[in-house]
């Protein structure tokens, strides 16, 4: 294990992160928040100097990681990462316990969108900008992670969007290096386009910037309290749709657009399972709230209301516009299941993601038909390739991961004295990284302030396990990694 280069990787990382505070600190002087300001800026230099230390002290000729480093180098980071992205936090002013700062950190990077901070519409500009900014790093962060990472472990899918052209080159680490930024500029490109469509609706400059980065990091963080609600306008509502939508579709895309290949997204299963999946959620959850329950709006407004709610839900953003536990106990179940849904792998959404439900689908269709003709050969397909053994074995191995890391979380969380409710929800927001959860103390118009300080701890790792997809932590606490010889 070559720890100088694992270190020299962090250290950089630790320079950028320190680099990016000036931003938040300009919007501050922008605004006159002096004070903030100067907060902002003490705590960049602080953070680059650590960060240039170590990278004085571990420098050496970069050379490509290897696996085993590489899962090491991604865990070490994400941890480094919500550490010093605390920090501004924890000295604002707003007399926040650490836990609480890496808590806010955390579900920032990992897009998970879940506060507590409140009296957000009186805090600083620049403190705002921060929380946005720090989902939309990690959601550059997750594109890195899904190309560079997952890959390697076939639990993330994106093996499949291989072309004809680039099969044989696809684990190159040049070619993938170049295939990145076409993904980051579709990705900062979709973010500008969602800014001016949101500013064109009525939302102020400021609000619409940090919205349309939240949005297509499918995050959540607003600059109010009450979230999107706060604006009353439904035509702002129906654009976070059709970006959350957006943002839920894997980020690869961004490349087969520049390259201008329609076959690989045509033909993707996935992306026609999440579309089917949200119309089909949609339209249930529509159909329950307008003859089941007292709703006095029109048929528009429950769509409206509804559709966001989901879509919401199901890409993992956390924006809210009502309290969806008030539409009765079908709509608490019904949202419970949609948390741990997710969408298409490779983009900046939690959860399982439809992939693997996908593939989950199509290998007990095949064993249901070798049930049937015991002598036929029936192998699941996704798409136009064979699904492996191999393919199979890691999907399974992920969803028993989640399904362990969901009863330990909340036997954690249960340990506090919550209840089923907030301690089961709270596990599958964290793990899924969705952000609003249910019951009265952590649901969707509440935040997880009120949660004891342990809680806040579980939750947090809990958060950053879903983020890196489990294997990525877990594989180096095993002991074989550390031999010489692995």
């Amino acid at each position: 294990m070559r720890f100088r280069l694992i270190f020299s990787i962090v250290g950089f990382i630790t320079v950028v992160c320190g680099l990016s505070m000036i931003l938040p600190a300009g919007v501050d002087f922008f605004y006159k928040q002096y004070d903030s300001a100067s907060r902002f800026s003490i705590i960049s230099a602080v953070t680059v100097c650590v960060g240039s230390i170590i990278l004085l002290i571990t420098d050496q000729v970069k050379t490509p990681l290897r696996t085993k480093e590489m899962f090491l180098t991604t865990t070490i980071v994400w941890f480094a990462y919500s550490f010093f992205c605390a920090l501004p936090i924890y000295f604002s002013g707003y007399q926040l316990s650490f836990g609480d700062s890496f808590f806010e950190s955390v579900s920032g990077l990992t897009t998970t969108g879940a506060t507590v901070l409140t009296n957000l519409d009186h805090m600083s500009p620049g403190l705002l900008f921060w929380r946005s900014l720090t989902e939309y790093m990690g959601g550059i962060g997750i594109i890195m992670v899904a190309i560079l990472i997952l890959p390697t472990l076939h639990i993330g899918g994106m093996q499949f969007f291989a072309t004809e052209s680039s099969a044989e080159s696809e684990r190159d680490t040049t070619t993938i290096a170049k295939s990145m930024w076409p993904i980051i500029i579709y990705f900062v490109g979709m973010t500008g386009l969602c800014a001016v469509c949101l500013w064109g609706a009525g939302m102020g400059i400021f609000d619409s910037v940090n919205h349309a980065m939240s949005t297509l990091s499918t995050a959540g963080f607003s600059t109010h309290d009450a979230s999107i609600a706060y604006f009353k306008n439904p035509l702002i509502e129906w654009i976070l749709i059709i970006f959350m939508v957006i943002g839920g579709l894997p980020l690869i895309l961004g490349l087969y657009l520049f390259k201008r290949q329609w076959r690989p997204v045509k033909n993707n299963e996935q992306i026609k399972l999440y579309l089917i999946v949200l119309l089909t959620a949609v339209f249930i959850m529509s159909s329950v709230r307008f003859y089941e329950t007292s709703f006095q709006g029109s048929i528009h407004d429950v769509i409206r209301s509804t559709a966001f709610s989901v879509v919401s839900v199901v890409t993992s953003t956390g924006f809210v516009t009502e309290n969806f536990e008030n539409w009765g106990t079908f709509s608490v179940v019904f949202f419970l299941f949609l948390m741990s849904l997710g969408a298409c792998t490779g983009s900046t959404s939690g959860g399982i993601k439809m992939f693997r439900f996908s593939i989950l689908g199509k290998t007990i269709v095949a064993k249901l038909k070798s049930h049937v003709q015991p002598h036929g050969v029936f192998v699941p397909r996704y798409g136009e390739k064979p699904v492996t053994d191999e393919i199979v074995v890691s999907v399974l191995v992920y969803l028993g991961l989640f399904f362990i890391t969901l009863v330990l979380t909340t036997l954690g969380l249960s340990l506090y004295d919550l209840d089923l409710v907030t301690s089961l929800s709270g596990a599958i927001t964290a793990i899924s990284n969705v952000g609003p959860a249910l019951g009265d103390i952590i649901g969707p118009d509440q935040s997880f302030a009120a949660l004891p300080e342990g809680a806040k701890w579980i939750l947090s790792v809990a958060m950053l396990l879903g983020r890196l997809e489990f294997i990525a932590i877990i594989v180096v606490c095993f002991p074989f990694l550390w031999k010489k010889n692995a």
